[in-house]
């Protein structure tokens, strides 16, 4: 199976990852090394939107706000996006790939994003 990113984030397409890019059922999708680096940039781009999708989400939909409206990050953070995904992928993906998804997150929710949680109440 392969995993669509959002449209949003890789400019106007669907864009598939191809079985290479890494086992992308899994709850926390790790690309491969070796495929990222040779990968076209809209690929890089869309398996590091995939990544990072699963390790984060957007606040606004999971974390609770005090009475002034800020947020209550439970699970540390706020997690910036324009610090996270460079720190995790600089040395595989060109900068300038890197850029482009950082801008296109912020554009779609912000720099801040909360850790995803898998399962909060399992064991």
């Amino acid at each position: 199976m392969s995993m669509t990113a959002s449209d949003t984030i890789t400019d106007g397409k669907l864009v598939y990852l191809p079985p290479e890019a890494g086992d992308v059922d899994k709850p926390r999708f790790q690309p491969d090394p070796d495929w990222l680096e040779a990968a076209e940039p809209t690929l890089q781009k869309a398996a590091m939107w995939r990544w990072f999708s699963t390790h984060y989400e957007d606040p606004e939909t999971v974390t609770p706000h005090d009475d002034a409206g800020n947020y209550l990050f439970l699970d540390g953070g706020p997690f910036l996006a324009d610090k996270v995904i460079p720190d995790r992928f600089e040395g595989l993906v060109p900068d300038e790939v890197i850029q482009e998804l950082v801008r296109s997150v912020q554009a779609e929710a912000g720099n801040e994003w909360a850790a995803k949680v898998l399962d909060r109440f399992g064991g």
